[in-house]
């Protein structure tokens, strides 16, 4: 009896150690508080690194979400080592799409975007703006408390010269 316990034993142990065995988990947070409301979206991220004549001058960075309410932000590092990006470093809009296929956008103004660095493949950071509707400067919002988690997608671009 004993035996054939250890047989069920060594029988299982491969099966369990097989189903334990896990891809790394693609991940895509984006969220923000936009006044008092919390936004969480499955965020895209890419970082295309940039090749003139064959040489590389800079990564270019597009973190953003799709949707009713989309934020896009976009930096340029020719530096391949900057994390912290003050204004006007980066471009970051805003999109609200209003009832009867209106939309208001808005644009950065001040504020900052940071990179916290890859986990496994992911893009981290944090981010914070105020920033003006493009149709009427008097209309502003501020987000605040951005952070993202997204699993980076890695292109080169070739341009010549």
């Amino acid at each position: 009896m004993l035996a054939m316990n250890r047989l069920i034993l060594l029988i299982c142990l491969p099966f369990l150690f097989i189903s334990c065995e896990k891809e790394p988990e693609s991940v895509g947070l984006l969220e923000f508080d936009l006044g008092s409301d919390q936004f969480s979206f499955e965020g895209f991220a890419y970082r295309y690194n940039d090749f003139v004549n064959d040489e590389s001058v800079g990564y270019d960075w597009h973190i953003y979400n799709l949707g009713q309410n989309a934020l896009y932000i976009q930096v340029y590092d020719s530096t391949f080592t900057k994390l912290v990006f003050p204004y006007p470093a980066f471009q970051a809009k805003y999109t609200s799409e209003l009832p009867l296929g209106q939309s208001k956008t808005y644009q950065a103004t001040a504020g900052q975007f940071r990179l916290l660095g890859p986990k496994e493949g992911d893009a981290t950071g944090d981010f914070y703006f105020k920033m003006k509707n493009t149709l009427d400067p008097t209309d502003s919002i501020m987000i605040q408390n951005g952070y993202f988690r997204i699993w980076l997608k890695k292109y080169d671009r070739k341009f010549y010269k």
